[in-house]
């Protein structure tokens, strides 16, 4: 049996949307700033910390982005709530791995926030053990967080599944075979780079068995 690691956005739902208008409620204050549309936001997912606000909204300040992610938690609680963001077959994949003794977990650059809103908004928690984001872990890099698991659960069968190139340099630098989701946010040259590459969540069983 493996330990599956699961990035979020991009590879378990789409909140794209959901994040584009609670960043854009919370700049309602900020008419210096020009509100990032919904392809700089998805462009984002991916990167860590700073580095997300800095390419969804460059024209930003320190003290401006320390506001918007702020004011940010609240809206988006509101944006997600009762709303399904999961990519379609998601639920079913995330059984069908647990059933056959699988253990699963997430390893995503996003903060502790986000990661608890998503597995609680999608009633998915009961699925993960011991999930991990980059803030949980004291990360600077996506890597940290598999070496996280991988002190935890020691030496197993380990797979990452993203859709972003920062998946896949986290995988090489922890020897792991990556997955990446077509059906995400990648592109072509990033889906070159990964072991294998999926159409849709369910095919990931036909790559682990």
């Amino acid at each position: 049996m493996a330990i599956i690691l699961f990035d979020i956005d991009g590879t378990l739902i789409d909140s794209t949307e959901q994040m584009t208008e609670a960043i854009h409620r919370a700049m309602e204050d900020m008419p210096h700033l020009p509100k990032p549309s919904k392809a700089s936001v998805q462009a984002s997912y991916g990167l860590a910390g700073s580095a997300f606000w800095r390419k969804a909204i460059p024209e930003a300040s320190e003290e401006d982005i320390r506001l918007i992610r702020k004011k940010r938690h609240g809206h988006l609680e509101a944006t997600m709530a009762e709303q399904n963001v999961l990519f379609d077959g998601i639920r079913s994949l995330l059984e069908a791995l647990v059933s056959a003794g699988h253990t699963i977990s997430t390893a995503s650059n996003c903060g502790n926030h986000y990661l608890n809103l998503v597995l609680d908004s999608q009633d998915i928690r009961s699925f993960f053990t011991s999930p991990k984001c980059l803030e949980s872990v004291n990360g600077k890099e996506k890597a940290d967080i598999l070496r996280a698991h991988r002190e935890e659960f020691g030496e197993e069968s380990y797979w990452m599944i993203g859709d972003r190139s920062s998946d896949v340099e986290a995988a090489r630098k922890e020897k792991m075979p990556v997955v990446l989701c077509q059906y995400g946010f990648g592109t072509q040259s990033e889906w070159d780079s990964a072991d294998h590459v999926i159409e849709s969540p369910l095919d990931l069983l036909t790559v682990i068995k």
